[in-house]
């Protein structure tokens, strides 16, 4: 009977660490990634027209950010993912107004990208950590506008 009992304790403290690891890699966030490495070439000298997003990406979601661009616009952009184990990635989507995906990165930790403005309005940038069902990820996004004339 004594033996029961230590075998029930042993399986409680087991399945409760284990329960928590599994909430501390799903719901815990990584951290910051900070400026991503291709930043330096991406502004092209220009930093003031850029912006440094560090953004948390839970596993098994989607963040999404909102860039307002005019037509005649590009985007320049770079992203790098940081978290998780072995495979650290993320896809990257950029979804015009109208709801159509004009971009649609690798599943990468990190992605360059230069994308024209067809329409002017609120374009969105999705990052994608649906495929990772227990680690989230930091994402440094930072991309460039470059002002059609």
């Amino acid at each position: 009977m004594r033996a029961v009992g230590i075998i029930v304790a042993v399986a409680l403290v087991l399945g409760l660490g284990l329960g928590g690891a599994w909430w501390a890699l799903r719901y815990g966030a990584p951290g910051s990634v900070g400026t991503p490495a291709h930043a330096g070439a991406i502004s092209q000298g220009r930093p003031q027209d850029c912006k440094n997003l560090n953004v948390n990406v839970r596993a098994g979601a989607e963040a999404t950010r909102q860039v307002s661009l005019r037509e005649g616009d590009y985007v320049r952009g770079t992203f790098e993912a940081d978290g998780g184990f072995g495979s650290v990635d993320v896809l990257m989507r950029l979804v015009t107004p109208q709801g159509t995906q004009i971009l649609v990165s690798p599943r990468a930790s990190n992605y360059d990208f230069t994308v024209p403005a067809k329409i002017s309005g609120a374009y969105t940038f999705v990052l994608d950590n649906r495929d990772s069902l227990f680690t989230s990820k930091s994402v440094a996004l930072y991309y460039c506008v470059e002002r059609g004339q």
